[in-house]
């Protein structure tokens, strides 16, 4: 971690908290100052012995950081940056973990004095869930964290910030803020969107016995489970990157109505292209340009609802030193007949040595 003995987390929930925790694991020695608008969290985070000190005066919080993190809604971070330029200390390192880039960046240039050194960051990952209670220490494990530095960066202190993300167990990619927002707002925010549309437009159209909600399947939750996302935090991150998601609703609208077009018109060729095309472009996430330490290999496991079946599961691979990255129940069994458990591991290597030992033991199981 180099010569980083304080930092200031600015914001205790999911992120912050998790943030915290992460870095109090690997460096229990680190003194994080926190500070956030809900007492409890901060309450919290000191009874764990997660952070050292708590204040809600930012010049306190922030008085010997070295580095300073905004883990708040991405209007917060534009206001606590107008803030810091007049608060914080002489070569102090200030970054963000906001979900679009751009706006948080040229605000930092435009106010903030030489002096101080802004790298804007974005944590690629999360919960539906929110606030310190839902923050895990492992949140960022395996994860991609983007760090957007503008072209007066010094090179030492990105490399001491990439440190610091690494040792929380993410990956740290450097990347162009505004081609930042353009990517994440096609692969995060877009969907966000049509999550929320789709659950929408299904529950407008629902029965009085609501039969749509009791009899949605797999594929409906998989795809609408961010819709669960909190409103307020979706609100400030669909205005600030307003230009690039326009953009992005206008050609998914354009590609929809081609497809009811299709559909109006009987063109057979042009709706099975359409389906295709998306099917090559999504097999893809499983083997292109994904390095290793995140290219989850997953082993379908067929196992009765009876209690103990999956803690027993879990002992068998325990037990033969295997790693389990993701595990996850399908409710629905429509488009996956061949099992109900999926486990995910970092390597094939793995996927057939479970899928061994779990023979072994009686498990049907099936690789993809």
């Amino acid at each position: 971690m180099n010569d980083v003995s304080n930092i200031s987390i600015i914001g205790l929930g999911l992120i912050g908290g998790s943030l915290a925790k992460a870095l109090k694991r690997v460096h229990p020695d680190l003194r994080i100052a926190g500070m956030d608008v809900n007492s409890v969290f901060m309450e919290s985070a000191l009874s764990e012995c997660i952070i050292d000190s708590a204040s809600d005066c930012l010049s306190k919080v922030i008085e010997s950081a070295k580095i300073i993190f905004l883990c708040t809604p991405v209007t917060n971070i534009l206001d606590l940056i107008d803030e810091l330029a007049s608060l914080a200390p002489d070569g102090t390192i200030i970054t963000d973990t906001g979900s679009t880039k751009f706006e948080i960046m040229e605000r930092a240039q435009k106010v903030l004095p030489k002096s101080i050194h802004f790298i804007g960051g974005h944590p690629m990952t999360g919960s539906e869930h929110s606030g310190y209670s839902s923050s895990l220490p492992h949140l960022f494990e395996n994860a991609y964290y983007i760090l957007t530095p503008n072209s007066t960066v010094n090179p030492d202190n990105l490399n001491l910030l990439a440190s610091l993300v690494s040792d929380t167990g993410a990956i740290p990619i450097v990347m162009d803020a505004n081609l930042h927002d353009h990517v994440v707002g096609s692969i995060s925010h877009l969907p966000h969107v049509l999550a929320a549309s789709l659950v929408n437009t299904v529950s407008e159209a629902d029965d009085p016995q609501q039969f749509r909600l009791k009899l949605a399947a797999g594929g409906f939750k998989d795809i609408t489970r961010i819709a669960s996302s909190n409103p307020k935090i979706w609100r400030d991150i669909s205005f600030s990157n307003k230009k690039h998601l326009s953009d992005l609703i206008r050609s998914t609208i354009e590609g929809l109505n081609s497809f009811n077009r299709w559909l109006e018109e009987g063109d057979s060729a042009k709706i099975e292209y359409f389906f295709a095309s998306a099917k090559k472009y999504r097999d893809q996430l499983k083997t292109e340009h994904i390095p290793s330490i995140t290219s989850y290999n997953e082993l379908y496991i067929d196992i009765e609802d009876r209690p103990g079946l999956l803690g027993k599961i879990t002992t068998i691979l325990g037990d033969n030193n295997i790693n389990i990255k993701n595990l996850r129940i399908i409710h629905s069994r429509e488009d996956d007949p061949e099992g109900c458990l999926v486990v995910s591991f970092a390597n094939s290597d793995e996927v057939i040595t479970s899928k061994k030992v779990l023979s072994d033991s009686g498990f049907k199981s099936y690789d993809r």
